[in-house]
């Protein structure tokens, strides 16, 4: 068994009952040091300098004239006395403050030894007089002499500020103690999530710390190995399925045009175009599959690559409207940027009743790949969404056959690329696809 369970609820109470013990601790420290022995050593000296003056006086003096000198100071209420030799008046020191006094007082007065004793219920508020005697010796006899107290008075107000200065900043410490154990792992945990987001594996957080911190930290690595482990099989799944299904497609494309002229056209045609959607969905699996993130950043020019994509469509008999500006060089990947445009505008031509414009343009250092398409766009709500793999809208743009990878792969760039994809309506109906890539120009 644990002397101290290893939880953050019992580290946070040890931590703040720390610093409450040390900030009482320190404040009886401050109240003793800056408050009760500065006043006591004030009596003391005060005390003292009257007794030993009277002292003084009466050894001195004649002892029929101590009678006279003794009852002029208590008229005048400067002092107290007491006559009997066997009296004990008051009682001895018993509070912490008294035994400072006494420290202080027994060194100040005439007789080091002199017998000292308090008489008073309460030092702050007594209403009773409140005395402190000390029994002198004139030789022929002894007397109790007590000076009477004044209103006892003490500067309460700074060392009250010092006081409370010092339990803040200790409380503060013991918070800055308390979110640095918990920021440290979450700081991690955040790194981690952001690398898994970005469709990385990232390295294995540090199982230590409290329980729960080690718990989250075992956790999140078992669903980042799983998550790892699943795309791997997926994409083993998708390339083997991809791979055997392009033989036999290949095979009834040329069984097709070895009989194309036993059947009839439409008929002919219509196998013709299912193949071809057949074939481009496998496209789109080898796509997802291959990993482009290792291929190396070249200085390239993005007008060139626009052109170079969109000539590929012209080819087809297929209009794109090109808006190319100004722009610089930037390291990017050029094979992935090719990709990248290409499902842009497929899914523009698909989806946008054949109306499709592409625009570049640069903006301090961020490069910006604008496609637009007037067709029926995409609900805000489902935005997101789409840029998830095998996801399809079910409206009228989902009427056009396809595998639900194109925005999944045109996201993946982009983030390869430090970027950052939005979709938006589009003023007078269709869809406004912007790619914003931060401009890395070659050194």
């Amino acid at each position: 068994m644990k002397l101290f369970p290893n939880t953050l609820f019992s580290r946070s109470i040890i931590v703040m009952v720390s610093m409450i013990i040390l900030s009482i601790v320190v404040g009886i420290f401050i109240y003793i040091y800056f408050i009760t022995r500065p006043t006591a050593f004030s009596s003391a000296q005060a005390f003292s300098q009257h007794i030993n003056s009277v002292h003084y006086a009466l050894a001195n003096m004649q002892p029929e004239k101590r009678d006279t000198y003794i009852n002029g100071l208590v008229k005048k209420g400067f002092l107290v006395v007491n006559r009997d030799q066997n009296a004990l008046p008051g009682r001895g020191p018993k509070h912490h403050y008294e035994h400072v006094f006494l420290d202080y007082y027994s060194e100040m007065l005439f007789d080091k030894k002199a017998e000292v004793r308090f008489q008073y219920d309460n030092l702050l508020y007594s209403e009773d007089p409140r005395y402190v005697w000390v029994r002198v010796n004139l030789g022929d006899s002894k007397i109790w002499l007590a000076t009477p107290m004044a209103e006892f008075d003490a500067d309460w107000g700074n060392n009250l500020i010092a006081v409370l200065v010092v339990v803040g900043v200790l409380t503060l410490l013991g918070a800055f103690l308390i979110s640095r154990v918990v920021k440290k792992p979450l700081k991690q945990l955040t790194n981690a999530a952001e690398i898994l987001g970005q469709g990385k594996a990232p390295e294995p957080i540090d199982e230590h710390g409290t329980d729960e911190f080690k718990t989250m930290a075992r956790t999140f690595n078992k669903m980042s190995e799983d998550i790892q482990k699943l795309a791997d099989d997926r994409n083993l799944m998708l390339a083997g399925i991809s791979h055997d299904l392009r033989t036999p497609l290949a095979r009834v494309r040329l069984a097709l045009d070895m009989v194309d002229d036993k059947i009839d056209k439409s008929l002919y045609d219509g196998m013709v175009q299912d193949i071809e959607d057949i074939d481009k969905i496998v496209g789109q699996f080898l796509t997802f599959v291959r990993d482009g993130v290792d291929e190396p950043f070249t200085y390239e020019d993005v007008n060139k690559i626009v052109e170079h994509t969109a000539s590929g469509f012209k080819l087809e008999g297929k209009h794109i409207e090109l808006d190319l500006g100004a722009i610089e060089k930037s390291m990017i990947k050029p094979i992935a940027m090719n990709r990248l445009l290409m499902n842009l505008i497929n899914n523009a031509w698909l989806y946008g009743k054949q109306d499709v414009e592409v625009a570049t343009s640069m903006n301090g250092h961020s490069l910006f790949i604008e496609v637009k398409d007037r067709g029926d766009g995409i609900p805000e709500q489902d935005i997101e969404r789409l840029k998830q793999p095998f996801s399809r809208l079910e409206t009228s743009r989902s009427d056009t056959k396809g595998a639900g990878l194109g925005l999944a792969i045109v996201d993946r760039i982009v983030k390869w690329h430090h970027g950052k994809l939005d979709l938006f309506s589009r003023n007078g109906g269709g869809l406004h696809v912007r790619v914003t890539i931060p401009v890395m120009l070659q050194a």
